[in-house]
């Protein structure tokens, strides 16, 4: 009888040691389920279930996205593999426009003389053989700084009673840039008086507007009686540019 006990205890043993024995095959080529404990205390994902967070952070504080996928539990603090897009724009301003110097006129032109800026006098009052003559006005620059004139002075003959606009040559005006104190001329041609003419004209007054201006100065007239033909085509009085 105690044969037969200790027959059937080992027997219960083997089959102990086999159950055993099949559990931890079991365990060894089996799937884990369930959630195990990372360092830290965090729980990372059961094996075959992982899933990754956001992607990288890039440069110049953009944050990029993705998403990793694979087998086995993630350690914890690390994010699973992906891609990640940075989204950073950013601006650059290289130097700033330069302004060349220059005078205020385009293309470092001179400002037009002004009327007030001008004065007014005889160069000559009246000379010449025959009976066309000639005066000649000066235009003198007192702005304190260069200036230009272009053009036909506009011209009247005036008395008490009577005011003759005097006609301008054909002459091509030129452009004349006078430093502060220089003059300009400009010549008024009359024709006198012969014997015999009835129709005479004595101004006492010359009203000169420069060119381009509204502004008139009155000299006084010096070169006596002249024909008045305020009517002619081509009248024997008459004005040209400045600086011819």
């Amino acid at each position: 009888m105690s044969n037969r006990r200790r027959n059937l205890r080992k027997a219960a043993a083997a089959l102990t040691g086999a159950a055993a024995l099949m559990a931890l095959l079991t365990a060894c080529n089996g799937t884990a389920t369930g959630s195990v404990t990372a360092d830290g205390g965090t729980a990372a994902p059961a094996a075959g279930d992982a899933t990754g967070g956001g992607g990288s952070t890039g440069s110049n504080g953009s944050t990029g996205s993705g998403s990793s996928s694979g087998s086995g539990a993630t350690p914890a603090g690390n994010t699973g593999s992906g891609s990640g897009t940075g989204g950073s724009t950013g601006s650059s301003t290289s130097g700033g426009s330069s302004t060349s110097g220059g005078s205020p006129a385009s293309g470092g032109s001179v400002a037009a003389c002004r009327a007030a800026g001008l004065g007014y006098s005889w160069a000559d009052s009246g000379s010449g053989t025959g009976q066309q003559k000639h005066a000649v006005v000066a235009l003198t620059n007192k702005s304190g700084h260069s200036c230009t004139l272009y053009g036909f002075p506009g011209v009247d003959l005036v008395n008490s009673g009577q005011q003759w606009s005097l006609q301008r040559t054909n002459a091509t005006p030129k452009r004349v840039t006078l430093a502060n104190g220089a003059s300009a001329n400009f010549t008024i041609t009359f024709l006198v008086p012969a014997q015999g003419d009835s129709t005479t004209f004595t101004p006492t007054t010359v009203v000169i507007t420069a060119p381009d201006q509204r502004t008139s100065y009155d000299l006084p007239w010096h070169g006596g009686a002249v024909v008045l033909q305020d009517g002619a085509t081509h009248p024997g009085t008459y004005v040209g540019p400045v600086g011819e």
